[in-house]
C-alpha cells in the first residue's frame, strides 16, 4: 500500500472519532413536566434506606438534581413528613404504615409538575416484607386483576393529576382528585436480592485441603464425612461460603420454612484438634486452636454459652450467625489436669436444635520420678505372677459419665434441645469389639465413623464417645424412663460397661388466655359540683397477661369517660403490661355516674377482667346569705412617760380582719391624743385583714389617756381598739439616784420564717433594741448582732432551727457594777422549703391556633409547652409537666426535646389535636415522674386546597432560542475540534504534495 493512501486511511479515522460527540453524547437534557410512572428502591423493613426508581418516568433522563423530595408517613388520612433528601432510612415508628414519597419537579432544570408512590406497609423484617408483597401479588390475582395492569393503568391515569404542583397525590379520598398510589414490590427489586446473588467467595491462596473427617455436623445435610472438593476451609470469621449462600437465596425466594444445620471444620481438616501431651504439674498451656464453624441451614442460630469440663472454649453469643456465615472460635486445655488422656467432645448448642460437635485431644503424663517408682515395683514383682500367658489376658470396659440424666421434656415435643455423651474406654489387656447397644427410648450414636455392623473395634487403651438423645415420640407418664445401656464386647460377656440414662416426659400444660388488672380496686375520682371546668386527674391501669397465650386488648368505652389507648395492643406472654388511662369527662350531669370498663381479648371474645370506675357529681352549695363580721386587736398600753418627755412610746400595730362572708369597706380612723397611721387596705375580702399604726402624741399633759378608737364601715360593724397611755407629774430628784443596771429582758423567739431568708439583721427580724431595767426604770437598750457568726444557711432547702448571740450596749449614764452579763441569744426557725407547684392550667400549645386557615396542603408545626419546663434552677419538691405524647388518629410519642412536630392533613374536615403532658417532681438531683397526667386540646378545621391546572412552559424552538441547547453531555468538545483542523490541514497537505509531484 502506498504511504499516501495509508495517510487517507489515517485521516478518515481522525474525521470519524471527531464525529463522535454528536453520535454518541449528544443526549438532550431532561426538560417538562413529569408523567408516566414513579417507584421506589429498596426493601420496606426497619434499617432499610429508600430511594427514588426514575425507570418509568418521563421525560427520560431525570435524575436527583431535577427534583426535590418529599418522604411522608400515611397514618389514615394524616400524611406527616419526615424527610426531604433523595433517600430515606425506615425508622422503627414507622412499622406498619405506608411510605409516601412525592418528587416535584425543578423549573430552573427545565422540569415541573409532580409525581407520587405509596408503598405497601412498613415490616419489621425483609423476610416479612417480601411476604407482604407476594401476599398482595395473590390477593390480587385471586381477584382477577393484573398487578402489571393495574400499574399501567395507574400510569394512564396519572397524567390528569400528577402534574398538578399544588395537589398533594395520593391523600385525596374523592374519586376526581384521586392520585395513583404505587405499592413497591420487595420482591422483585431489593437490595437484599442484590446480595443474595453475589455469593462468589475467593479462597485464600494458603487454604489446606481437608482430609476425610473434617466435618463433623448435627441436624444438618451433610454427612460425617467430606472430600476435599466438597469443603471450603476458609479460616475467615464470619465468612459466606458459596453453596450455603445460594441454599439462602433460594429458600428466600422460594418462602420456604427456615431449617437449620451447622458444621465444624479444624484448621488441619481432620475434624480433631490435638493438643498433644505433657507432664502432670505443668504450668504452660498449649497454644489455642481454631475451629470454624458455618450456618449450613437457611434460618439465623443462636448458640449457647459453653463450659467443657477439660478444655476451654470460646463462646459464640455476640449476634445470632446468619445463614451461610461462619465464625471461628478458639479453643485450648485448661490448667492443673491430672495425668490422663483426655478425648472430649466439645458441642455448640443452639437454640434452633442444630447442635455441633468435634473431637479434641489432649494427653497427660506421669512425671519421670514416678514412672521410675513404678518400674522398681515392677521389678520386684515375683515373675511366678506373670508365668502364664492366659492370666496376663484382661477384658475391661469403663464408662464416662455412667449416668446420664436428661432436662424434663413436655408431651408432644417436637426436638430434644439437649444431646449428652458418653465415653467408652478399653482398659483391659486386649483389643475387643465394642457392641453398641439397642435402646428403646434413647437413640444411640458413635461419634466417628463404625462398620457397617455396628460394631466398633477397640484397640488396648482405646476409647470410643457415644451420642445419647432421648427418641422423639415419647408419651407423658408420671415416673421417668430410665434405662440401663450395655456398651458388651464379643470377646468376653464379663468386658462390659453399663451407662443408667433418665428422662421425665411432663404431660403439656394446659393453654390458658387470662389477665389481671391493676388496681384491682374501683378507681375512685371522688366527687366534684355541677358545672365543674376541670375534670379529675386521670388515673392510669396496667393489664399484665398471666396466661399461656397471647391476649389482643380490646377496652369498652364507658359514656362519662375518656379512655385513652393502651400502651401495647397485644401482650404475649411474660410481656411488660399494658397501661391505659382513665379519666371521668367534664359537664356531667349530677348523680352518681359510676361504671365499669370490660377489657376483651379480641382473638376469643372472652371478657378478661374488669375495671370499675366511681365518680359523683353533686348539686352546688347554695349561696350563703351575707354576714359581715370583724375582728380588732383587742386592746394596746403605751406604759407611762413623766410630763415633758421627749422620747415617745412605740408605735404599735392594730390588724382589722374581716371574719364575715362579705366584702366590707373601711374608713379610715381618728385620735386627738394618737397618731393613727394609714390603712393598708381599706376594701377587705372575707378573711382578707387590714392593719394601721397608734402612737401617743408628743406634749401631752398630767392624765390618763384612755380611749377607743373606732374602725367605721361600711357594713355597720361595731369595731375598735381600746388603747391607755399614763403621764404623770415630773419628778425633780431622780437626779441624784444612781443608775446602775438591774437586768435585761430576753427578746421573744421568732419562728416561722420562710425558706430562703437572707442571713441578714433585718432579714432575719432581729431587734435593733432590748428592754433593760436599771434602779431607775426601764430603758432601752442597742444590741450588736452577731449573724454571721450563727450556723444558719440560706441555701439549705431543709428546715433550721439556730441561735443568734448578740451584745447589748449599754445607754450612756448606765453602770453595771454587778458585772451583769451583756449577752443575749435569740433561737430563729425557718421553715422547710415546699416545692414550687407548677399548675397544669399552665400547659400550653402553640404554632397551632383554633380559628386559624388551614388547607389540605398545609404543613402545621405546633410547639406543646409545659409548665414549669423552663425551671433551669431547680429545687428539690419542684413540679413540672413534661411534653409525652400527642394525638389526632394515632398516638405520638416524643422522646425529648424539641417537643415539637409537623403534620399535614389530606382530608377535609374538624379535627382534635390532644398533647398529653406528665407530672414530674425534683428529688434533689433529677427529675420522677409522679404517674399524673393532664391533656391539652386543640380544635382545628381543615379545608379543601383549591386544584390548580399547571401551564406547560414553552418549549424552545429556532424563533426564541437564544442560548445554546443543553444536551447534558459535559465532554470537552474541543479537543475534538482541533483534532478534526488538524485532520483538514494534513489531507489538504497531501492534496498540495500530490499535484506537485504530478
Amino acid at each position: 500500500m502506498k504511504k499516501s493512501r495509508v495517510l487517507a486511511v489515517v485521516m478518515a479515522v481522525l474525521m470519524m472519532v471527531t464525529l463522535l460527540p454528536s453520535m454518541v453524547f449528544a443526549t438532550a437534557a431532561p426538560s417538562g413536566t413529569l408523567d408516566g410512572k414513579l417507584k421506589v428502591k429498596g426493601t420496606l423493613a426497619i434499617g432499610s434506606t429508600l430511594s427514588a426508581d426514575y425507570s418509568k418516568v418521563k421525560p427520560e433522563g431525570i435524575t436527583d438534581d431535577n427534583v426535590s423530595f418529599s418522604w411522608s408517613l400515611k397514618d389514615g388520612d394524616l400524611l406527616t413528613e419526615v424527610g426531604t433528601d433523595k433517600t430515606y432510612k425506615i425508622d422503627e415508628k414507622d412499622l406498619g404504615l405506608p411510605i409516601v414519597l412525592k418528587i416535584t419537579g425543578k423549573e430552573e432544570t427545565g422540569v415541573s409538575g409532580e409525581l407520587t408512590v405509596t408503598t405497601q406497609e412498613v415490616s419489621e423484617i425483609e423476610e416479612e416484607a417480601k411476604a407482604l408483597a407476594e401476599k398482595k401479588k395473590e390477593e390480587a390475582k385471586a381477584a382477577g386483576e393484573d398487578p402489571d395492569a393495574e400499574e399501567s393503568e395507574a400510569s394512564a391515569d396519572s397524567e390528569s393529576s400528577e402534574n398538578t404542583p399544588d395537589t398533594e397525590a395520593g391523600t385525596s379520598e374523592e374519586p376526581d382528585s384521586a392520585q395513583p398510589e404505587e405499592t413497591i414490590e420487595p420482591a422483585e427489586e431489593t437490595e437484599s436480592a442484590d446480595v443474595q446473588e453475589n455469593t462468589d467467595v475467593q479462597e485464600p491462596a494458603d487454604t489446606q485441603e481437608p482430609a476425610e473427617n473434617s466435618v463433623i455436623e448435627v441436624n444438618g445435610e451433610q454427612s460425617g464425612t467430606q472430600n476435599a472438593d466438597e469443603a471450603d476451609t476458609s479460616g475467615d470469621s464470619q465468612t459466606e461460603t458459596p453453596d450455603s449462600a445460594g441454599t439462602a437465596a433460594d429458600a428466600s425466594e422460594k418462602n420456604e420454612e427456615p431449617t437449620y444445620s451447622a458444621s465444624a471444620y479444624t484448621e488441619d481438616g481432620s475434624g480433631i484438634l490435638d493438643f498433644g501431651s505433657v507432664e502432670e504439674g505443668y504450668t504452660e498451656i498449649p497454644e489455642a486452636q481454631m475451629v470454624t464453624i458455618t450456618n449450613n441451614g437457611t434460618g439465623d442460630l443462636n448458640f449457647k454459652e459453653i463450659a467443657p469440663e477439660n478444655f476451654m472454649a470460646a463462646d459464640i453469643n455476640d449476634a445470632p450467625l446468619k445463614s451461610g456465615e461462619s465464625v471461628a472460635v478458639w479453643v485450648k486445655p485448661r490448667e492443673g489436669l491430672k495425668a490422663g488422656e483426655y478425648k472430649d467432645l466439645i458441642t455448640y448448642q443452639t437454640e434452633e436444635g442444630a447442635d455441633v460437635f468435634f473431637e479434641a485431644d489432649f494427653t497427660v503424663k506421669e512425671p519421670e520420678n514416678k514412672k521410675a517408682e513404678d518400674h522398681e515395683n515392677n521389678e520386684q514383682t515375683d515373675p511366678r505372677e506373670t508365668s502364664d500367658p492366659a492370666a496376663e489376658k484382661i477384658y475391661k470396659l469403663t464408662a464416662d459419665p455412667t449416668e446420664l440424666p436428661f432436662d424434663d421434656l413436655t408431651a408432644g415435643y417436637e426436638k430434644v434441645e439437649t444431646t449428652s455423651t458418653v465415653t467408652i474406654k478399653n482398659e483391659g489387656t486386649e483389643a475387643v469389639t465394642l457392641v453398641q447397644p439397642e435402646s428403646e427410648f434413647f437413640d444411640i450414636a458413635p461419634v466417628s465413623e463404625v462398620e457397617s455392623s455396628g460394631n466398633i473395634q477397640l484397640a488396648q487403651g482405646g476409647e470410643q464417645t457415644f451420642t445419647v438423645q432421648p427418641k422423639l415420640g415419647l408419651s407423658a407418664k408420671d415416673d421417668p424412663y430410665v434405662e440401663e445401656l450395655v456398651f458388651a464386647s464379643d470377646e468376653s460377656t464379663e468386658a462390659s460397661a453399663t451407662v443408667t440414662a433418665s428422662v421425665m416426659v411432663k404431660t403439656e400444660t394446659p393453654k390458658t388466655v387470662t389477665a389481671t388488672v391493676k388496681p384491682e380496686g374501683p378507681l375512685k375520682f371522688g366527687t366534684l359540683e355541677q358545672g365543674y371546668e376541670t375534670a379529675p386527674d386521670a388515673q392510669p391501669v396496667t393489664v399484665e397477661n398471666t396466661g399461656t397465650e397471647a391476649i389482643r386488648i380490646q377496652l369498652s368505652a364507658p359514656e362519662d369517660y375518656e379512655v385513652g389507648e393502651p400502651s401495647a395492643e397485644v401482650l404475649n406472654p411474660g410481656d411488660k403490661a399494658a397501661t391505659f388511662t382513665v379519666q371521668p369527662k367534664t359537664g356531667l350531669q349530677v348523680g352518681d355516674h359510676s361504671d365499669t370498663i370490660s377489657v376483651t381479648d379480641q382473638n376469643t371474645g372472652n371478657t378478661l377482667a374488669e375495671v370499675r370506675l366511681e365518680f359523683t357529681v353533686s348539686e352546688p352549695e347554695p349561696e350563703p346569705e351575707p354576714n359581715p363580721g370583724l375582728s380588732v386587736t383587742d386592746s394596746l398600753e403605751f406604759g407611762t412617760k413623766e410630763e415633758g418627755y421627749k422620747e415617745l412610746p412605740d408605735a404599735k400595730k392594730v390588724t382589722v380582719t374581716n371574719t364575715g362572708n362579705t366584702k366590707i369597706v373601711l374608713k379610715q380612723p381618728s385620735s386627738n391624743a394618737y397618731t393613727i397611721g394609714t390603712l393598708s387596705a381599706t376594701e377587705l375580702e372575707a378573711g382578707d385583714n387590714a392593719t394601721f399604726s397608734v402612737q401617743p402624741v408628743s406634749g401631752l399633759s398630767q392624765g390618763e389617756y384612755l380611749e377607743d378608737i373606732v374602725i367605721a364601715n361600711d357594713a355597720n360593724v361595731e369595731a375598735y381598739v381600746n388603747v391607755h397611755f399614763s403621764v404623770t407629774k415630773k419628778k425633780t430628784d431622780n437626779g441624784k439616784k444612781a443608775n446602775n443596771l438591774t437586768g435585761i429582758k430576753k427578746p421573744s423567739d421568732i419562728k416561722d420564717l420562710p425558706n430562703g431568708t437572707q442571713k441578714t439583721q433585718k432579714a432575719l427580724k432581729l431587734p435593733g433594741t432590748v428592754k433593760i431595767t436599771t434602779t431607775k426604770g426601764e430603758q432601752k437598750a442597742s444590741v450588736k448582732w452577731d449573724v454571721k457568726g450563727s450556723s444558719y444557711d440560706p441555701s439549705s432547702a431543709e428546715r433550721q432551727i439556730f441561735n443568734v448571740k448578740g451584745t447589748v450596749i449599754l445607754p450612756e449614764g448606765v453602770k453595771n457594777p454587778n458585772k451583769i452579763s451583756t449577752v443575749i441569744a435569740v433561737s430563729i426557725t425557718v421553715n422547710g422549703y415546699q416545692g414550687t407547684e407548677a399548675a397544669a392550667s399552665d400547659n400550653k400549645i402553640t404554632g397551632i391556633d383554633s380559628n386559624g386557615k388551614y388547607d389540605t396542603n398545609t404543613k402545621i408545626t405546633f410547639t406543646a409547652a409545659g409548665a414549669g419546663m423552663d425551671n433551669t434552677n431547680a429545687r428539690k419538691g419542684d413540679t413540672r409537666y413534661q411534653p409525652k405524647s400527642w394525638k389526632i388518629t394515632e398516638t405520638r410519642t416524643w422522646d425529648g426535646e424539641p417537643y415539637t412536630a409537623t403534620f399535614r392533613v389530606s382530608k377535609p374536615g374538624k379535627y382534635t389535636l390532644k398533647v398529653t403532658f406528665g407530672q414530674q417532681k425534683y428529688d434533689g438531683s433529677s427529675w420522677k415522674d409522679t404517674g399524673t397526667q393532664s391533656e391539652s386540646t386543640v380544635t382545628f378545621t381543615v379545608s379543601q386546597a383549591a386544584v390548580l391546572t399547571a401551564t406547560p412552559s414553552p418549549a424552545v424552538t429556532q424563533t426564541n432560542q437564544k442560548s445554546a441547547v443543553q444536551t447534558g453531555d459535559s465532554t470537552p468538545i474541543m479537543t475534538f475540534v482541533i483534532i478534526l483542523i488538524v485532520a483538514v490541514v494534513c489531507i489538504g497537505g497531501i492534496l498540495v504534495y500530490r499535484r506537485k509531484k504530478k
